[in-house]
């Protein structure tokens, strides 16, 4: 069996942490994350570590009556010529518990290469409807 593409296990790790949020797993959203994660989330909030975005999945979580669910879809993954970077650019979904949906936007994520396979360095949502 041939190793996976570099391509290949960045979007698998964006699969997993999408069904991770479906499941409200905090411990597999976390699996994506590298330990310096930082990020923007849809209305531009600033979140500076990793810890901090997985507080917010988790407040979320135990709120499962208004807790959304989000579904990150990869259009473009680019890898850096050394293989220890990567570009993802995509547009993602907010659905409320009652399946309609509340935000839809665009997002760029950075991703890096690791001793544990590719973890998310920082990303950036723009919410554009909702």
């Amino acid at each position: 069996m041939h190793e996976e593409s570099h391509e290949a296990g960045i979007r698998r790790a964006r699969d997993n942490s999408n069904r991770a949020i479906a499941r409200r797993n905090v411990l597999g959203v976390g699996a994506s994350l590298d330990e310096d994660y930082v990020g923007v989330i849809g209305d531009g909030t600033f979140v500076p570590s990793r810890a901090a975005y997985l507080k917010l999945f988790k407040e979320g979580f135990d709120r499962p009556k208004q807790s959304m669910t989000y579904v990150r879809t990869p259009e473009v993954v680019k890898v850096a010529d050394d293989q220890t970077l990567a570009a993802e650019h995509g547009s993602w979904v907010a659905t409320l518990p009652s399946g309609s949906v509340a935000y839809t936007g665009s997002y760029a994520a950075m991703w890096r290469r690791t001793a544990d396979g590719w973890k998310l360095r920082s990303e950036i949502f723009v919410t554009l409807h909702g």
